[in-house]
């Protein structure tokens, strides 16, 4: 199985949950791959069979507009 782990991190908090989640895939022998979301392009995600997504809510349960909400709106379909 082949992963990837797309993020978008404003202060760092949800980079190190990402590198967390990357940590336990590598021990567990997965071949996980970690980008920040201005690193990847939906197509790109095509060579995975598993993606896992982090973003923080900004505080209102909104994903960050600029980034990663349009990644997510191209990657939904």
């Amino acid at each position: 199985m082949k992963a990837l782990i797309v993020y978008w991190s404003g202060t760092g908090n949800t980079e190190n949950m990402a590198n967390g989640i990357y940590d336990g895939m590598k021990a567990a022998g997965i071949d996980a791959v970690i980008l920040r979301v201005d690193e990847v392009s939906v197509k790109d995600t095509i060579d995975y069979s598993k993606i896992a997504l982090g973003c923080p809510a900004m505080g209102n349960e909104i994903l960050e507009e600029f980034e990663f909400e349009p990644f997510y709106k191209q990657l939904e379909p």
